[in-house]
């Protein structure tokens, strides 16, 4: 997948990492890409990484932000039509989670009783 990202950046462009779901399950091979240096040299792009973990001091302020936009109708979440619903079914979403068939954000309902997860206008 990285080797198509950067195929299809944009001159002077740059490419977020965010996660390697795709490498969760491999106990974290390395890669090789060969020619990706020389792709990026040749569009003077960039590859830049984002570890969550490390903004964790600015979600609550970006958290409201995105609330707030939620609230507004500015935004809506891509969530994948499966369902799994209890504690029990968390195994088999994070199963589907490494499939690499999932399709927006994939929700583990823990209570039963709560009403189903409406779709995304997306």
């Amino acid at each position: 997948m990285l080797s198509i990202c950067v195929d299809a950046l944009a001159p002077k462009g740059t490419l977020v990492v965010i996660g390697m779901m795709s490498a969760y399950g491999d106990d974290w091979l390395a890669s090789s890409y060969p020619g990706l240096t020389e792709k990026l040299l040749w569009k003077s792009a960039a590859v830049a990484g984002f570890f969550l973990l490390r903004y964790a001091n600015a979600w609550g302020s970006h958290l409201q932000q995105l609330c707030q936009l939620i609230q507004e109708g500015q935004l809506a979440v891509a969530l994948d039509p499966k369902p799994f619903k209890g504690i029990e079914a968390a195994p088999a979403a994070v199963e589907h989670l490494h499939s690499g068939s999932s399709s927006g954000k994939v929700v583990v309902q823990l209570t039963r009783d709560l009403p189903g997860v409406q779709q995304s206008r997306l």
